[in-house]
């Protein structure tokens, strides 16, 4: 009997019966292990939330230190003043050209612009030639004008100019309406106070009007009486980061309102330059 107890108590110590309990022993599973539970994902996206930034952002501002916004949106303008140039290409043999002042400012998806320009208008070569014959060619002498244009962006986009050195800048193409409005100074003296009021609402000028410009005209001219007219065309509007602006452009006499006016002058071109700051 006591032989008995001494076997059984050396077969329980021995290290294979520890091994054996061990391995009865469930061991504990990762899943159960409140250290390796994953995190919750939409708590990971919550902390990130914070330093994400729209594509649309970053083109509007300074990304880092050593870059910086190229693209001008013209549509959040205010308003934008500058100098204007250009070169009438009149169904004539006279030179004119114009110079003067415009204002524009955004008005939704369209471009709305003012302009007051001085032309000026003499004789050439062929003209004076002109005038020594009984014939005369249609032209306006030296005057005053006012523009009222409206440009739609049909295209526009970031490009890069050239030379490189230059930035990228925002260009838009555009097609253009305009009215255009001829004051000629000295042309309504000596005329009443109603005539006068009557006469720069009329769209062609008065006899006396037509009378009082012959002395300032240049030579083999006949004086066009249309006091106003339509043009159509196309510009091109660059604009810098800063807020200069390029505008070349190009218009058409629209002769649709000839026989209102009765201009003699029939389709001609014009080509201008703007230039100038948007704020």
């Amino acid at each position: 009997m006591i032989r008995s107890l001494l076997v059984l108590f050396v077969l329980l110590s021995s290290p294979r019966a520890v091994l054996a309990a061990e391995e009865q022993a469930p061991k504990p599973t990762p899943e159960t292990t409140p250290e390796t539970a994953p995190a919750d994902p939409e708590k990971a996206d919550d902390t990130l939330e914070g330093f994400r930034t729209p594509l649309d952002a970053l083109t509007e501002r300074m990304i880092g230190t050593a870059s910086k916004s190229v693209r001008f949106d013209w549509r959040k303008s205010t308003l934008g003043i500058g100098l204007i140039g250009s070169e009438l290409l009149e169904r004539n043999n006279f030179g004119s050209t114009r110079l003067g002042l415009l204002a524009r400012r955004p008005f939704g998806k369209l471009m709305g612009e003012l302009a007051i320009s001085r032309a000026f208008t003499w004789g050439t070569d062929s003209t004076e030639k002109l005038a020594l014959t009984p014939y005369r060619q249609y032209g306006r002498p030296s005057r005053i004008e006012l523009d009222v244009n409206v440009g739609y962006p049909l295209a526009e986009g970031v490009v890069t100019a050239l030379p490189g050195f230059f930035p990228a800048t925002e260009l838009v193409f555009s097609a253009n309406a305009g009215f255009r409005y001829l004051f000629y100074p000295g042309a309504m003296g000596g005329m009443k106070f109603q005539d006068v009021a009557t006469s720069l609402l009329a769209p062609r000028l008065s006899d006396h009007e037509l009378g009082q410009l012959e002395s300032s005209r240049p030579g083999g001219m006949q004086i066009d009486p249309a006091r106003y007219g339509l043009l159509a065309g196309i510009s091109v509007d660059v604009y810098f980061g800063s807020g200069g602006f390029l505008s070349p452009r190009a218009m058409m006499a629209v002769p649709l309102v000839g026989f209102v006016t009765g201009t003699g002058l029939g389709l001609w071109w014009e080509l201008s330059l703007a230039a100038g700051w948007t704020l």
